[in-house]
């Protein structure tokens, strides 16, 4: 199939448009679950209170890249403490040319960037925090090897990073590692409508580009390398939405707990 012109760009554009459209809309579903747990057991001022911080990283992702794609930003709310009144914990406003592409495919990046954000934030969290050396070593050899890549294998590799951490980490940081892990993951993750609204404005030219980077690619015969590599975003791609979906799923349980005893 990737001998073809047709079939290697119709597969390049399909994997670096829907890998991350699909992972980040996944993660965001449950995202949204967190957030009505959240809401539902320790009640409406939660949100700030307990999910202040990853409102703060998901706005703080569309506003630093709508500042790189070039969109005017006219308002930055990072965490509004009268959202009764407007239904939004934060909101960041910004103006594009629709003439420009760069800024017009740039939609789709900064729809996406709250999903990144709060992943850099785990991320950052495990390494500093409970001193993590990440380890995918088992996931590059299979890669490398040519062998077929299981979703099992994936999810694993996300456990064993996660129990080596735990692992060589004290008690102290681990609580600490954990409470800022609710605090993010709770609500940072729920990508609105909106949100979906702005990729989708960016969908177009973002795949325009890719075909032409794609008919580039083919022209200097590179498919193959670019093919093999790709499978290197997927598989890595698939590794960071579960890493996400851990600790969403770790954040719901506590909060579920925390609502038993009435916490807030």
């Amino acid at each position: 199939m990737w001998n073809s012109y047709f079939g290697f760009v119709i597969t390049f554009v399909a994997i670096f448009t829907l890998v991350p459209y699909l992972t980040s809309l996944i993660t965001s579903w449950l995202g949204h679950l967190s957030k009505i747990i959240l809401v539902d057991n320790l009640g409406n001022s939660s949100q700030l209170v307990v999910g202040g911080l990853g409102v703060i990283i998901h706005e703080l992702g569309h506003a630093i890249f709508a500042y790189l794609f070039g969109h005017q930003v006219t308002r930055v709310q990072l965490l509004n403490t009268n959202y009764r009144q407007s239904g939004a914990l934060g909101s960041v406003d910004h103006k594009w040319n629709n003439r420009n592409v760069y800024q017009m495919l740039g939609n789709f990046f900064i729809g996406l960037a709250p999903y990144y954000m709060c992943s850099l934030a785990l991320y950052l969290l495990q390494k500093f925090l409970l001193k993590a050396q990440f380890s995918v070593s088992s996931l590059t050899q299979s890669l490398n090897s040519g062998a077929p890549i299981s979703i099992s294998a994936i999810f694993s590799s996300v456990l064993d990073n996660l129990k080596s951490s735990f692992a060589n980490a004290s008690w102290g940081m681990i609580i600490l590692y954990i409470v800022l892990t609710i605090m993010i993951a709770s609500t940072g993750y729920d990508l609105s409508r909106n949100d979906f609204m702005t990729v989708n404005k960016g969908i177009l030219p973002w795949v325009v580009v890719l075909i032409i980077s794609g008919s580039v690619i083919y022209l200097l015969n590179l498919r193959i390398a670019v093919m093999s590599n790709s499978i290197y975003f997927v598989a890595f791609s698939i590794l960071f939405m579960f890493h996400a979906v851990i600790s969403i799923v770790i954040s719901m349980i506590v909060i579920k707990i925390l609502g038993i005893f009435n916490f807030i």
